[in-house]
């Protein structure tokens, strides 16, 4: 199915391999114009991540820790994984990683759109600048939003809570859901969220969230609703109360009206925001447009990126490369 039919090519990517950002192309070293340290010690996990988090404060790199430890930051949960997530803008990126390949990291660009690594053997460090579904690039709000906290030994900002949520709401996919960590946030984090924010930030896809305050009322049918005590103050929901009203308004009134971006000559299928494995025969096949795409050329890359995407997501399918727990 041609990506252009609706909207057109777009500019050149925005994207750390972009036309003047002096990266690497995707799936090649990262060259570093200094020399690398000559030989590779023996690295703990955590040596091996607390350097990569000094190198960057050292350099003043801005960048904001995800993943893992902004789970266990915000709601005490902590689990035992090989990578070091950390966000950073774009613009960012080439600097980070020539601070860690002079270090004795091996670096690499792997998607030009969202995605760069550092690895020190075994460890990882995941330099996230994008999403990788295209809906958004990383920018100075999101270090602004950020949450002091210690790493290491060492001061560092943590991803809010309210782009924590953001960020894995579009981890939909066959092999992974973190529906379970975006309860477990709001969970901990709901009576002080800023909603209006996190609404603002699903934007059209406020379904999405809508979805998600679902999934947590089942889960805490207690905690997603006001409630009062017998002798005490009533208490806050983690949820407000014009949150629901808000959404549930919204999705009431959309159900006579035509959904955002669609046609009646081609409809919209938003689930490859959510997972690029699972909905290929959707747009190859039955005739939907990728939404992909129209985030894609908003952020200067092309339908045809969308496309190799795509096909490459097919392919792997068919190998039988895609299964639980191996690829995120």
């Amino acid at each position: 199915m041609a990506e252009t039919r609706r909207r057109g090519d777009g500019g050149q990517g925005s994207g750390i391999g972009g036309q003047g950002s002096g990266a690497a192309k995707p799936g090649t070293r990262h060259p570093s114009p200094r020399r690398p340290v000559a030989g590779r010690v023996e690295l703990s996990e955590e040596e091996a991540h607390s350097t990569a988090v000094r190198l960057l404060n050292r350099d003043g790199v801005p960048y904001l820790v995800a993943g893992a430890f902004a789970l266990g930051h915000y709601t005490g949960i902590w689990r035992h994984t090989k990578d070091l997530d950390l966000f950073l803008q774009p613009t960012d990126v080439p600097v980070a990683l020539d601070a860690l390949a002079t270090a004795g990291f091996r670096t690499m660009v792997l998607d030009a759109h969202w995605l760069a690594k550092a690895t020190w053997r075994e460890w990882v460090v995941d330099l996230i600048f994008g999403f990788g579904d295209w809906r958004a690039l990383i920018d100075r709000t999101w270090l602004e939003r950020g949450k002091l906290a210690s790493a290491y030994g060492m001061p560092v900002r943590v991803i809010s809570p309210e782009d924590l949520i953001w960020t894995k709401a579009y981890v939909a996919h066959r092999e992974r859901f973190d529906g379970a960590d975006i309860a477990h946030v709001i969970l901990a984090t709901g009576a002080d969220l800023d909603w209006r924010h996190l609404l603002w930030r699903f934007g059209p896809d406020w379904e999405l969230l809508l979805h998600y305050l679902l999934l947590f009322a089942f889960i805490y049918p207690t905690e997603a609703r006001t409630r009062a005590r017998t002798g005490a103050r009533t208490e806050r929901a983690c949820v407000p109360p014009w949150l629901w009203d808000e959404l549930l308004g919204r999705f009431e009134a959309s159900l006579s009206q035509v959904p955002d971006g669609a046609t009646g000559d081609e409809p919209v299928c938003r689930g490859t925001l959510l997972d690029r494995f699972s909905y290929v025969a959707d747009v190859e096949e039955w005739g939907y447009w990728d939404e992909r795409t129209r985030w894609a050329i908003r952020h200067g890359f092309t339908p045809r990126d969308i496309v190799r995407n795509r096909r490459e997501a097919a392919r792997m399918v068919a190998e039988g490369q895609v299964r639980p727990g191996e690829i995120a």
